[in-house]
């Protein structure tokens, strides 16, 4: 945290001025509130806008709000629009990992990762608040929670990212995945899991992981399928900001490959299903269902 005598004052941010994926900007915004938790500024909140993937028959605005309502990162927050009309100065921040903040000052970001993914801490720190922001509009109904069973959602990144060319680095084989999710079935002790894994492709493609008793869920919704991430009591965080943001919010048992982003403290490493880290990560398993229902 900033010294006193150095914290500036009237100092704010924002993140705006972004045209990619949902999941992408949420994270974005998130990261930038962390930044202003870390160099005492204010956060000022700029609406999710010119949103990727925009569903054939939506409208962008539209689909824009979607984002902007299921997450709820403005609530509570004072909007950069209202900080401009008191003609504070603009700052264009190219450069987060590398600035002092200005007193009187609207400082502008397209996000912070750089900083923040060397702050797993600050990310634990401000997931409750994600959570109650999260809470406070109306989510999609889930079946099948309440069966008295361990929930598991796996992600598993597929369409636009394959074992080769572009985003090959994203890739994760189904035998890979197929391996640490036998290690957790083993674990919790048989008939005691319901297992849905999250994708895109044909039922085909995952064969294998429905010989196993996984459910697929193929092109789903995208805000139910994040819901599923945030319900389950033990996620399969693929590398993808948008599995990756469903366990900040959920609070659930994760299981992370190590990418771009920070694991949370609590979070499982693929090498850590081996040891007695497993068996003591499921022993603190407990019914989340009914508070983020």
């Amino acid at each position: 945290m900033p010294l006193p005598f150095l914290r500036p004052k009237d100092s704010f941010i924002t993140c705006r001025d972004r045209d990619d994926g949902g999941g992408a900007q949420i994270s974005a915004r998130i990261s930038t509130m962390i930044l202003a938790r870390l160099k005492g500024l204010t956060y000022a909140h700029s609406p999710v806008a010119d949103v990727a993937h925009v569903p054939a028959g939506t409208l962008p605005e539209d689909w824009a709000r979607s984002w902007e309502n299921f997450f709820n990162l403005g609530a509570g927050e004072i909007t950069a629009a209202e900080i401009e009309a008191k003609g504070y100065s603009l700052r264009s921040v190219p450069k987060p990992h590398r600035f002092l903040p200005r007193s009187r000052c609207l400082q502008v970001v397209a996000h912070c990762h750089k900083v923040t993914d060397h702050h797993p801490e600050a990310w634990a720190a401000i997931a409750p608040v994600l959570r109650e922001k999260y809470r406070l509009s109306p989510k999609p109904e889930l079946s099948g929670y309440d069966d008295g069973r361990v929930q598991i959602a796996v992600h598993l990144r597929r369409g636009d990212v394959g074992a080769s060319g572009r985003f090959s680095e994203r890739f994760t084989a189904d035998e890979v995945v197929l391996s640490r999710l036998r290690r957790v079935l083993d674990a919790l002790g048989p008939d005691r899991a319901t297992v849905r894994l999250f994708s895109q492709g044909s039922p085909d493609d995952f064969r294998a992981f429905a010989d196993l008793g996984v459910r697929l869920h193929l092109d789903d919704d995208v805000f139910e399928t994040f819901h599923h991430f945030v319900r389950s009591d033990i996620l399969f965080v693929a590398k993808s900001t948008f599995s990756y943001l469903g366990g900040v919010i959920g609070g659930n048992l994760c299981l992370c490959e190590p990418f771009w982003h920070p694991m949370l403290p609590g979070w499982l490493r693929p090498e850590e299903l081996e040891g007695p880290g497993l068996a003591r990560a499921l022993g603190r398993l407990t019914d989340r269902g009914a508070a983020l229902s």
